[in-house]
């Protein structure tokens, strides 16, 4: 009896030390960039993004014209927390010059997390493409068309959930 218990007490401490490592990843993201329009670099635009990311991890920004997905950017943003408080990410699109696919039109842009400085790898956290703002001809005019919430659901919540089902299940099977 006594070696069950403790190894329902070793899964439990086990489970729970390979689910608390997801809550060192990042919860949330959160759109920073005031009226939900980036700001024109002159060229490129400006991004500012909040998350809660752990050490090798990053924000990134993914922008493209409305109903045209096969324009899409990608872009990893840098931390800085100095900018724009409460933002820790700046995020800057089409520095060197912003495609003509994207003049004139509604672009969608969403923000997700990855490995720093890539966009590519250990992507998880995507806000969808819940942001827009339209452009000019040039890409120069910015007027910010509409924004809906994104659902989050932290990553803790579901860790604390599971650790406490363990030990209500180890505890009931002690009775």
């Amino acid at each position: 009896m006594k070696r069950k218990i403790l190894f329902s007490i070793l899964i439990v401490f086990i489970l729970s030390i390979v689910l608390s490592a997801a809550v060192y990843a990042a919860t949330y993201i959160l759109n920073m960039t005031s009226g939900n329009k980036p700001t024109w670099l002159s060229p490129g635009w400006r991004f500012w993004a909040k998350s809660d990311t752990y050490v090798g991890q990053g924000v990134c920004v993914e922008v493209h014209p409305q109903g045209d997905g096969g324009n899409y950017v990608k872009t990893a943003c840098v931390y800085d927390d100095t900018g724009n408080p409460p933002a820790n990410y700046r995020c800057d699109v089409f520095t060197s010059g912003v495609p003509s696919a994207f003049y004139s039109k509604t672009v969608e842009y969403q923000f997700f997390n990855a490995d720093y400085g890539a966009c590519t790898s250990n992507t998880t956290n995507y806000t969808g493409f819940i942001w827009t703002f339209t452009t000019g001809t040039t890409a120069v005019t910015l007027s910010s068309l509409t924004a809906r919430s994104g659902a989050t659901f932290p990553v803790a919540l579901l860790v604390g959930a599971v650790v406490v089902t363990g030990g209500v299940a180890i505890w009931r099977k002690r009775k």
